[in-house]
């Protein structure tokens, strides 16, 4: 009886949409179009927020569509936002559109998805573009956070704030310098607002995704290295399979969510004194991964060395400018 009843409250789902609120960066495309049409299914109000309006009105239909089925649906809010998630008054511009819909209450959920790459070789790269990236991909987020985070605690919200990293946020290798610095640093963020935020009732969760084929993957294609591809490979998750695996790491109440294997063995051997998702699981895939990785990062490493001769020194007037 004790043991049924222990496994009941370590299976309790930690998250239920229905009749929340939940506000969606990044959610015209890819994966936050995929999760807002999730929620909605779930009975959710959702308000996407992106740049482009064609988009946004275009995905804001199958999100409307995603919950016809639900008891609830005629109640539902559906909003979609226009806004530069890259400049702060922006950011806080298209928060308080939000929740001015819903009498002026901020979401109950702030999932920060906007973000975009531009992989390359570093030396060849304007520094335009690392700026660029570090602006949206990490102030677009800090922005919304700082904003979401400060009216969760004046109405007494007890929120949720998902922050929406990447592999590339745990580990760091060829063609991802102007990216993976970046949601490093959404790490950082998430792993502080989850100890700080406790004094509001304000749960954190950050989402270590894997490649997921979406519109912006296809443009990175674009730029990335052959041997930034070699390593990657060719596994790839389409955003309804990445929407899925984020919303179970929601409902079992990870901090560091991951959506495939690698990750996981990834995110299980970087925790610091980050909380753990199963702790006997979380040793035994650390030590697994311990010993894998040496001859990986051997491997890894040669490729550069051994492809030198495909990565000559450009010259100042042929690198490439950001558009």
């Amino acid at each position: 009886m004790t043991n049924t009843l222990v496994n009941k409250l370590l299976r309790r789902n930690k998250f239920q949409p229905k009749g929340k609120h939940v506000y969606i960066t990044g959610g015209s495309k890819g994966l936050g179009k995929e999760f807002a049409k999730l929620m909605a299914s779930k009975g959710a109000h959702v308000t996407i927020c992106a740049r482009g309006k064609g988009d946004l009105d275009l995905a804001l239909e199958e999100i409307k569509a995603a919950a016809q089925s639900c008891e609830n649906y005629e109640n539902l809010k559906f909003n979609a936002v226009s806004a530069d998630l890259s400049k702060h008054d922006e950011s806080i511009r298209a928060l308080d559109e939000a929740s001015s819909k819903h009498d002026g209450r901020v979401p109950d959920v702030i999932i920060c998805n906007a973000g975009f790459a531009i992989p390359g070789v570093f030396i060849e790269r304007p520094m335009e573009e690392f700026e660029k990236t570090m602006q949206l991909n990490y102030f677009g987020a800090l922005y919304t956070i700082h904003e979401a985070a400060k009216c969760m605690a004046q109405q007494g919200v007890k929120g949720k704030i998902v922050i929406i990293s990447s592999v590339a946020g745990l580990c760091g290798f060829m063609g991802f310098t102007s990216y993976a610095p970046t949601k490093h640093a959404l790490r950082g963020l998430a792993e502080c607002l989850r100890h700080e935020l406790i004094l509001y009732d304000i749960s954190v969760h950050c989402y270590f995704a894997g490649t997921i084929d979406t519109p912006g993957y296809k443009e990175e294609m674009k730029t990335k290295p052959k041997i930034t591809k070699d390593i990657e490979g060719d596994d790839k998750m389409s955003p309804k399979e990445a929407a899925k695996a984020l919303y179970k790491g929601i409902c079992k109440g990870n901090f560091f969510i991951t959506s495939d294997i690698i990750g996981d063995a990834i995110r299980a051997s970087t925790l610091g004194i980050s909380p753990s998702n199963n702790a006997f699981l979380d040793a035994l895939l650390c030590g697994i991964t311990w010993v894998v990785t040496k001859p990986l990062r051997w491997y890894f490493d040669k490729m550069v060395r051994d492809n030198k001769a495909d990565y000559p020194v450009v010259p100042a007037d042929n690198v490439n400018k950001i558009n």
